[in-house]
């Protein structure tokens, strides 16, 4: 009998161990999935985070070039502009100019008519005639022989010019310009604007597409 109660309670013990044992384990492999889920939601939270992060950086980058090289083309074209109006407008009328005022003759007919009007003003001041110093025997002593009133110089390179002539009125008080870089001026500031109009749709990037 009593060999009966204790294998009685020996089978209640082995059963509530086994028991036990096995709530141990469901709750062992329950917290193992919790957390295994936990770490998973925490994986794809930060990949999620790596790629937004690569894309937003991506597009940034695709924002800086795209705006670098429109810079680069914007630059290019100006350039551009710029290189077309010396060869076709700037050099061609310089060479022109530089033709016309190293021709004595014509400077020395608009001497002359400075002079005359100069004259008859009666001026009590002196006129200087500033030519190049390459200018030749003969226009210089055309100046000379103008009268005493008249001086002479050859410095006109000082005026960052190297044809055509200046003109001083009382010891510099006026000055008339009709050198090469003067006339260049003037014709530029009236040609330019009409040259640079055919150019003025030529556009690249975002205004291109506008």
């Amino acid at each position: 009998m009593a060999d009966a109660k204790l294998q009685e309670l020996i089978d209640v013990l082995r059963k509530q161990g086994v028991e036990s044992g096995e709530e141990s384990a469901r709750q062992i492999v329950a917290s193992a999935e919790k957390e295994a889920e936990r770490i998973l939601a925490q994986a794809r939270t930060e990949a999620e985070a790596v790629v937004t992060k690569a894309q937003s950086e991506a597009d940034n980058l695709k924002k800086r070039l795209e705006s670098s090289l429109e810079i680069a083309a914007s630059q290019f074209v100006t350039n551009l502009k710029s290189q077309v109006e010396e060869s076709l407008l700037v050099l061609p009328l310089r060479q022109k100019l530089d033709e016309n005022l190293a021709d004595e003759s014509l400077l020395k007919g608009l001497i002359a008519k400075l002079v005359e009007n100069y004259s008859a003003g009666s001026p009590e001041d002196d006129m200087k005639i500033i030519l190049g110093k390459d200018a030749g025997e003969s226009l210089k002593s055309y100046v000379l022989g103008l009268g005493a009133k008249v001086k002479l110089s050859q410095d006109l390179e000082s005026y960052g010019a190297r044809y055509g002539l200046v003109v001083e009125l009382g010891s510099g008080k006026v000055r008339v310009d009709f050198t090469d870089e003067a006339f260049l001026a003037l014709f530029l500031r009236f040609l330019s604007p009409a040259f640079r109009e055919m150019f003025r749709n030529v556009k690249v990037g975002k205004a291109a597409q506008q």
